[in-house]
């Protein structure tokens, strides 16, 4: 594969340059570890306004998420109703919160915020349906607020596009990328950043076609500035 003959944009600036058109994004009031982390689990491939309702009807049902650990599937995955692949998060879901409860001594994940993030995610990762995302929004969306950052297909869409990661690059892949390149991001700052890159991804850098005209950032996209580029050239060979 042949080198970039441009640079691809610091973190900070794609920070500061979103920051200032759409203004700081802080929240603070957050669900409680192990909350978040039933809302990370069902909200996978699932559009937020559907896993958000069906979150709050587990809410409504179960008394707590310890009851949820000990309902039958079936009344589980009736709750999920429009949730993407309900039928095997249901069971995914019960297994999940057994294991925090049996491997914890207790379903509570507050100890997490005694451990350094990555045993936290290595921790979380353990349980089976869970990868880096839903590790990540447990750690930092939550109440524990934990320097993590959370990649979701629209993100990674737009890192891929911008030279952060490269064009194979996963999910864990493009976390490294980005904690390591945002090395003076504290856990609200990443929050930001995610909320900023993941509105990119779904209005203007979309999986069907890049709005670049209406993107803050296209100046400095390497994907558009390398296609320009190509452009030029080839505009100029033809012309001699």
């Amino acid at each position: 594969m042949q080198a970039s003959l441009f640079p691809s944009p610091d973190v900070r600036v794609l920070h500061q340059r979103l920051r200032s058109v759409f203004g700081p994004v802080r929240k603070a009031e957050r669900l409680d570890a192990v909350s978040q982390f039933v809302r990370a689990f069902i909200g996978s491939r699932t559009y937020d306004a559907v896993s958000w309702e069906a979150f709050r009807r587990l809410a409504r049902h179960f008394r707590n998420w310890d009851a949820l650990a000990d309902a039958p599937v079936a009344e589980i995955e009736t709750l999920l109703t429009g949730v993407t692949h309900a039928e095997r998060k249901a069971p995914e879901l019960k297994l999940a919160l057994r294991k925090i409860r049996v491997r914890a001594g207790v379903l509570d994940l507050d100890f997490l915020t005694d451990h350094p993030v990555a045993q936290g995610l290595r921790w979380l990762e353990e349980i089976h349906g869970v990868g880096r995302k839903i590790a990540a929004a447990t750690l930092n969306f939550s109440a524990l607020r934990r320097r993590a950052f959370v990649v979701d297909g629209h993100i990674l869409r737009v890192l891929r596009r911008f030279a952060l990661v490269d064009a194979r690059a996963g999910t864990a892949q493009a976390y490294d990328a980005v904690m390591a390149a945002a090395a003076g991001f504290d856990a609200d700052d990443l929050y930001e950043l995610h909320w900023y890159l993941k509105g990119l991804g779904q209005k203007t850098c979309t999986h069907d076609r890049a709005l670049c005209v209406s993107c803050p950032l296209s100046d400095i996209c390497l994907q558009r500035v390398e296609a320009g580029a190509t452009a030029v050239t080839r505009a100029s060979a033809c012309v001699a």
